[in-house]
């Protein structure tokens, strides 16, 4: 697995445990927990991100003062992974933000593609085994 550096890493494996005390984990927790950890903004705000306890998301959180840009895509991109979250504004339409084109047009993209690894674990195989097919 890619971690963006140690921080990351030590986050990931850290948060995982203390959910593992509330339920089991599996491809969703694991990839949410990974995206968030990315960015420094989002591993410090966790607990408002999301309930560990209940293991729900709060969307209330994107509208926060401490969100940046890059944390919001952070964000957006781990509530898409947790639950295919699409984020309606008002009027009921979907937020452009939420496109790919709109979160992968930064330096994290490299691990936004680690944590779709990780949320679809069973349609990743390597491009050997496409090719057999």
């Amino acid at each position: 697995m890619n971690f963006i550096n140690q921080k990351h890493k030590e986050f990931y494996e850290n948060t995982l445990k203390q959910v593992e005390e509330f339920r089991k984990t599996d491809e969703y927790h694991h990839a949410f927990i990974y995206t968030l950890g990315i960015n420094q903004v989002t591993r410090r705000h966790v607990n408002e991100i999301f309930d560990l306890l209940r293991g729900e998301i709060n969307v209330d959180s994107l509208s926060k003062n401490w969100q940046t840009g890059i944390s919001k895509k952070v964000t957006e991109l781990a509530f898409n992974l947790w639950n295919g979250f699409p984020y309606e504004n008002f009027e009921g339409n979907c937020v452009s933000d939420f496109y790919v084109s709109n979160l992968f047009n930064c330096s994290y993209a490299p691990y936004f593609y680690e944590a779709i690894k990780l949320r679809f674990p069973e349609y990743m195989k390597n491009s050997q085994d496409q090719e057999d097919m």
